[in-house]
Order: structure tokens, then sequence, then C-alpha cells
């Protein structure tokens, strides 16, 4: 006989448990121990009610919207209570039977039988219950002791699902192997709580009650009634599992008030499957992508989703290098999809095809838009002209050096060295030599086969986009194109032409939204974070095999200075990648919408990039980032912090800050967030819509 029987028993964790219980085993005074299923071997990253609420959202769903969720939710209530009722009145405990449950629900929603609807019914909620748990840190190992020792083992629980379906959620998780039985409460009616459970498995298994321990979180059901039965019950009782429920109920509760709360909550839930089925990395790239960009560009691809949906195309383009990672989110999304491929275009190429009428006024200011442009030169890398050609034209319109900034873009000098024919003369060809490879290409891909596609990007400006219509618009086979960016903001271009449209799907400067404005103020970090690890496509050659890409050589400075962070951006990458994994279960047990999302995403982004922590301007800082506009120059994502002595000149202050990229890092050394405020307060203030 066991000598703590009866008397209370508390233990706060497995190896605890183990250690209390394996005396009791050597010496033969422990035969049975039994284990509660949920709560105590497996863990939620979400309740209950939560997970029965979406299966209503699915039912409704699956019936065309006809009824309101609430509705179908009100119908499950109430057949559970006439069910649970009709137990009781025949001396049974309150409790009913899921595979009883849903024919009644079904009818009772619909006024007849449906089987069709109920077969669809409980395969849903037996796969949402699946993806809402997981095993328990500490558990397999406490079973793999047991199973060495001979003692017989049951796993025990109140629930309403029937064994069957209960046996195959075990098995989903590899843990039916342990058990000698398993029993639940709603195949007899019969309940751990009012101890006939206990009784009907004493009997059945000819069980003797002074060697069996049961172990559970139910201080009632678990220890309580066990003991009243003469079983050694255990409270396993886990604080920090019992405030982790506490959060989780709270968080759904709020998540009711929409606003921020609604994507609190959705990624409190993902944060939880994290934790539960990753394992933590000490990479600071891998966390940053997991936590802050995955985040970001899940809710970006959850948007993308959307509107396809609502305006279905054809095939999508993913352009590179940006477009990279999306495309590999994408082809993770389950079910059908329009047919995707990854397209070797950039602002390069695209804008040298653009010239074959010439050189404009508009598309050679383009180039000056780069904080470290050279005039002319910067205007032939950008276009791929030959500077050879195009330099003694300019010493002959007041053009000393031809590297000179053009800082005035209505200088004399420069619309007189446009206007002259001579100059149109040696651009007009090789425009059309750029513009003849890449409409090859163009062909050779599909891009002129369908009517309606849609190309995805980083954004900004939708140079790419702009610059396709420009070129091939008056082909009559042009399709129509939807450009789906993670930011648009048009400050070089507002007409894009006819049936060429353009939507940023987390920022659209359009929309005039201070609060999604955020990626503006770190473009390069969303760039760095999405784009391939190859280099540019710089031009085109033709081969036997068809065109294929000039990627940009592997010498070029900024190119040997990209590589070297390609590391840093693969582990960025991989953790996004893990992030958006999970972010499909979980969009799929909540069937949130990317607009519930956005609020919480938002001031997610403004933590990172207004307020970042030492850590994560100190490894973001060690990025750089290069340009696809046909320069070779690297922009460095961080430089010196200030110090106050800096806030004693300021317009030198002024002028760093006007040059960093990224603003808020130059701040670190300050040990108060007031001035990162103020800034983003003046950026607020002074942006144009």
């Amino acid at each position: 006989m066991l000598k703590q029987l009866n008397k209370k028993r508390i233990l706060r964790d497995w190896p605890a448990l183990q250690a209390w219980l394996q005396p009791q085993v050597q010496d033969s005074k422990v035969h049975t121990v039994s284990l509660d299923i949920f709560d105590t071997l497996l863990a939620r990253i979400d309740t209950p009610e939560q997970v029965q609420r979406s299966v209503c959202r699915k039912v409704a769903q699956y019936l065309g919207n006809t009824f309101k969720v609430e509705t179908i939710w009100q119908a499950r209530q109430a057949s559970e209570q006439v069910l649970r009722q009709q137990a009781v009145a025949q001396g049974l405990d309150y409790e009913c039977r899921f595979s009883e449950l849903v024919p009644v629900w079904v009818e009772c929603l619909l006024g007849a039988v449906n089987p069709d609807l109920v077969a669809f019914i409980i395969r849903t909620e037996l796969e949402l219950e699946g993806l809402a748990l997981y095993v328990k840190p500490g558990v397999v190992p406490i079973l793999q002791w047991l199973s060495r020792t001979n003692t017989r083992l049951f796993a025990i629980s109140d629930m309403y699902l029937d064994s069957q379906y209960l046996h195959g959620l075990l098995e989903k998780f590899e843990l039916v192997a342990y058990f000698d039985a398993i029993y639940v409460s709603a195949d007899s009616l019969q309940c751990k709580y009012s101890g006939k459970l206990y009784q009907q498995i004493a009997v059945e298994q000819n069980l003797d009650k002074s060697k069996w321990v049961h172990i559970g979180d139910n201080p009632n059901s678990d220890y309580q009634a066990a003991c009243a039965q003469g079983i050694q019950g255990v409270w396993f009782y886990e604080k920090a599992a019992l405030q982790r429920i506490d959060q989780q109920q709270l968080a759904a509760k709020m998540a009711d008030r929409a606003s921020i709360w609604s994507g609190r909550y959705f990624f409190s839930v993902l944060q939880n499957r994290l934790q539960a089925l990753s394992t933590e990395r000490d990479d600071f790239y891998f966390r940053y992508g997991r936590d802050v960009l995955g985040a970001a560009f899940s809710t970006f691809m959850l948007g993308l989703q959307e509107r396809l949906q609502r305006k279905p195309v054809e095939k999508i383009f993913f352009v590179a290098r940006d477009g990279y990672l999306f495309q590999q989110m994408y082809q993770q999304l389950a079910g059908p999809k329009p047919e995707d491929e990854y397209i070797y275009l950039s602002r390069r190429v695209i804008t040298a095809a653009s010239t074959v009428d010439g050189l404009t006024h508009e598309q050679a200011r383009v180039a000056f838009y780069n904080p470290k442009q050279q005039g002319l030169r910067s205007v032939c890398k950008v276009y791929g002209l030959p500077e050879d050609c195009l330099q003694p034209l300019a010493t002959r319109h007041g053009f000393k050096d031809f590297a000179e900034p053009i800082l005035d873009w209505q200088d004399a000098r420069l619309l007189a060295f446009l206007a002259d024919q001579e100059v149109q003369a040696c651009i007009r060809p090789v425009g059309a030599k750029h513009r003849s490879l890449l409409e090859k290409y163009l062909e050779q891909v599909g891009f002129f086969a369908h009517q309606q596609l849609a190309i995805v990007d980083i954004g900004w400006n939708g140079t790419v986009q702009k610059f396709l219509k420009q070129a091939f618009g008056h082909r009559a086979d042009f399709p129509i194109v939807n450009g789906y960016y993670f930011a648009f903001v048009p400050k070089m271009y507002t007409d894009f032409g006819k049936q060429n449209y353009c939507e940023g799907i987390i920022h659209d400067s359009r929309r005039d939204n201070a609060c999604e404005r955020i990626p503006a103020e770190f473009e390069e970090i969303f760039e760095q974070g999405a784009r391939a690890l190859e280099a540019t496509t710089v031009g085109y050659r033709e081969t036997t095999d068809g065109i294929e890409p000039v990627l940009k050589s592997s010498q070029a400075p900024d190119r040997l200075a990209e590589v070297a962070c390609n590391r840093m951006v693969a582990a960025i990458q991989e953790g996004v990648m893990l992030h958006w994994q999970q972010f499909q279960v979980v969009q799929h047990l909540t069937d949130y919408k990317s607009s519930d999302l956005l609020p919480y995403v938002y001031g997610l982004l403004e933590r990172a990039v207004v307020y970042p922590t030492r850590e994560e301007t100190q490894f973001l800082t060690r990025l750089v980032h290069t340009e696809d506009f046909g320069h070779d120059h690297v922009l460095e994502l961080g430089r010196k912090a200030l110090s106050w002595q800096d806030l004693l000149h300021p317009q030198h202050l002024w002028q760093r800050v006007q040059q960093s990229a990224w603003r808020y890092a130059l701040l670190d050394s300050i040990p108060t967030s007031a001035p990162n405020f103020a800034f983003r307060m003046a950026y607020l203030h002074s942006v144009r819509k």
C-alpha cells in the first residue's frame, strides 16, 4: 500500500515526478500509472473554445455563408446542452459524445440530416485540434522511462471526443504506443470528476487501486476525485502553464475589440506554436527574420493571397531580386494557385530598353534620385549608354566634367544636351538593342502569352512595371498587369498607363495613412531580407538555348561587399520561412485577414525601426546595401552613432541625418528614446503624400 495514499501530493515538473515515482516503482509499491491527456501530456497554442469557433467559421464557409458564424456556434452550444442533460437524466455524468453531437448539431442548424456536413465537421475539428495541440516538453522521456519499468500505463481524459478520435490524435503525436489503453469520458459518459471513470477502469483492467498513481493538472478531477477512489492522485502543478492559459484566454477576449488586439492575439498564438515546435537558435539574423521581418512578410503574403482571390490572374511573376523570398513563400502555399515564375528583371535592363526612341528629360532625371549620382555618368550607367560616344557631345554643351553631379534638374546644359539630335542618334540604337533582347526574353518566359498577370516585388516606385508598359505597351498582346508590392511609394512616376495597376499591400503612400509609413523609414532592411543571394541582372545575351540573363560581375566592388553579407541574409530568410510556416497554420485556425493583422504589424515595425535595441543596431548595421540601377555604390546601413557633441553643430547633424539610410541607428549611443520619438514626429510632419 502506498504510504502517500490520500496525502496531498503536488509536483511541479517531470523530473520531480520521476524522482518521486521511481522508488515507488522499484519497490513494487506502484504497478499502475495513469496520466491525464489535455494540459498534462498535450498543451495548446489556443483555447478549446477558439478551436470550436474556428470550426463554426469553416462550417459557415462550407454552407456558402448562408448562416452567420454566431448562429452556428449557438446551435452547437444548444445541441451540446441537450445531450449533456440527457446523460444526467439517465444517471450518467454531464458529458456528451462528439459522434452523437455533430448529427444533432447539424439537424438543429439545418432542420434536416446532412451526412456530408457531419463528415466535414468531424474531419475539420480533428484537423484543427491537431494543429492547436503539441506534446509538452519532458513528456516523451517520462513515458519512455515508464515503458521500461513494466508499469501498466493508461491515458485518461474527461473529453467530448470519442476514444477513436482521441486515439487518432495521440497517434499523430506518436504517443499511442506508450499506453496499454486510452479511456475517455465521452465513451461511457462517465467522468473522472465523479470518480465513475476511475471505477470503470479499475473493474475492466482488474487494477489494485492501492498501487495505482494518477497524474494530472486538475486539482479536482485528477487529485481529489482519484484520492476519493483510493488512488494516489498527483496534482501536476505547472505555474507557467497556468499563466500561459490565462494569457491565451485574455488575448482571445481582447481580440474581440479589434484594432491592434486582433494582431496581438494572432501573433501570441503563433509565438506559442514557435516556442513549442522549434528549437531556439543563438543567431541574431535568424531571430530577426523570425520575429520581425517574418511577421511583416507573412502579412504581405496573406494580403497577396486575398487580392489574387478577388482578382484572379493566369500567372505570377516574382521580380528579381527582391521578389525572391516572396516566391519561396508563395510556393509553400497549399492548394491550387496560379503558375509562378522568377523573372530576371531589374531597373537597369528595363530602363535601358525604354530608350529605343531616345532619352527624355523625364527619363534622365531618374538617375539623379540617387544621392551619390554623378550627373551624366549616372545617366549612362542607369540606361546602359556608351560614355565614349556621349562624352564629347556633353563637352560641347558645357559639361567639363562628365561625372559632375547635376543638382538643378532644369540645368540649361542638360536640356540642350537632350535636345541635340546627335545625342539622341547615339542613344536610340543602343536602346533598340536592349529592347530587342528584353522583348525576346519576355516572350521566352511567356509574359505576352497571358491576358491577366501579376508581378510581385518589394517596391518602391514601380519602376519595372512603369517602363515595361512604356517599352511594350504598344503591343496588342500586352497583358493587363497587376503590380503587388510590399510598399509602393510612387515619388518618381504617377502615370502608369491604362490597365497597369499598382498597389502597396503593407504600405501605399496614396492611402495617406501615417501609421503604415514605417517601411519608408528603413527601406533597405526589407530589401535585404527579401533579396536573392545572386547578383543583380545587368543585361541579356542570346545563346543557342535562348535568351539568358547576364548578372553583375562577381568582382564588382559592391558585389564583393554583398557576398560577404550573404550568410546573414540567408539566416534572416531562414527565420522568415519558419515564421511563415507557422503563420499559415495559425491563419487556418483563426481565419484572420491581413487587415486584422496590419495595425499590430505597423506597431511591431515601428518598434524595430524607430526604437531598435542595441543588439539590433549592432548587427543590422553590418549589412551593406547595393542597388540595381547601374551603379557600383555600396550603401552602409549605419554609420558612427551620434554623440551629445553632434548636437552642438546642428547643420552638420542635419546633413548626417539626411544622408543616413537608417537615421535611428545614429541615436544608438544616446541613453533615451526621446530623440527617436522626435525624429519620427519630424518625419511624419515633413513627409508628403
